[in-house]
């Protein structure tokens, strides 16, 4: 079995073990359980789906991606047991092997970036996938925290996980479906400066959110903004220049779905940053967690992703 059939696999059984979770709970509180779970759906699903594309951008076999996708299963494992545990040393020590399997994903980044420093030519669409591997273990760092009961800048506990939730899909899985996307795009003179856009702003847009959580309730809602024009891009991008050449009807669906989920869960986050900025409460965090959470992980993300699995898989490219 091919590496990224067993990535395939191993995020099918990453869904069945997701959905065996939905009769326990994992918070006191109903948004707490719903971005807990959230979250577990990254771990469990989104990451090993990732794994499955990314090895389609390098000819190399790569000992860094193997090992971590060897530990994937073992590592979400761990979360799932952390979820269970109160915050403290013993919660963060079941999430330290995440910590280490996803940085295993971003130093492969880094070997890769300092490749494609010395290619002839930048490639966005290598550029967007490295920066999604990089950005992976920023995701687990948070996490650690959140399991250790650290709250940083004074940020409650909801920011904490709602951060690492963050980089788990803005920060991975978009520029991921960015990049996957770019390979596909023809090199018309039509299609470039867009797809240029989209990639500027989906790499700019997360540590803009990100710097603005820490900093200005402002700069987020410039971050926002920033990330929602990459990818309302990447949505019309996909829609007009990739889904007409899908022969098969599933992911032609499924691709057209997650462009389509992408304009409200980015209207929504707009709306968010706006009421933070400006004091006026439009949406709050549970609302958000219920419509943008639900919207851009099981809508933009997990629909693209399994969309792009089975183009790649019927393109023969495994």
């Amino acid at each position: 079995m091919l590496l990224s059939e067993q990535n395939t696999a191993k995020a099918l059984v990453g869904g069945a073990a997701w959905l065996a979770l939905l009769p326990f709970s994992l918070s006191d509180s109903p948004e707490g359980e719903l971005i807990q779970r959230i979250l577990l759906l990254g771990v469990l699903v989104i990451v090993p789906l990732g794994l499955a594309l990314i090895g389609t951008f390098s000819e190399r076999s790569s000992v860094l991606l193997n090992i971590a996708g060897a530990c994937q299963p073992f590592a979400a494992l761990a979360i799932i047991i952390s979820s269970f545990f109160a915050p403290g040393t013993k919660a963060a020590g079941l999430a330290l092997p995440w910590l280490i399997t996803t940085s295993l994903i971003g130093l492969d980044g880094l070997i890769l970036l300092g490749r494609l420093r010395n290619a002839a030519g930048p490639t966005f669409a290598a550029l967007s996938v490295i920066a999604a591997m990089i950005y992976l273990p920023v995701g687990a760092v948070w996490l650690i925290m959140s399991r250790l009961g650290i709250q940083p800048l004074g940020f409650g506990d909801t920011i904490v996980l709602l951060t690492a939730v963050h980089f788990h899909f803005a920060g991975f899985a978009a520029p991921l479906l960015t990049g996957v996307t770019g390979h596909h795009l023809s090199t018309s003179s039509r299609t470039k400066p867009i797809y240029l856009l989209v990639v500027v702003c989906v790499l700019a847009g997360t540590p803009i959110v990100a710097a603005g959580i820490t900093c200005s309730p402002l700069l987020a809602l410039v971050g926002a903004i920033v990330i929602s024009i990459g990818l309302v891009c990447l949505a019309l991008t996909t829609i007009t220049s990739i889904v007409p050449l899908i022969s098969s009807l599933l992911p032609r669906i499924l691709l057209v779905v997650s462009s389509l989920s992408v304009v409200p869960a980015m209207a929504l986050a707009g709306v968010y940053a706006y009421s933070i900025v400006f004091h006026k409460l439009i949406v709050d965090i549970p609302q958000m967690a219920m419509t943008h959470g639900v919207i851009n992980a099981f809508g933009f993300v997990l629909c693209g992703l399994v969309a792009w699995v089975l183009i790649l898989r019927l393109q023969r490219v495994y």
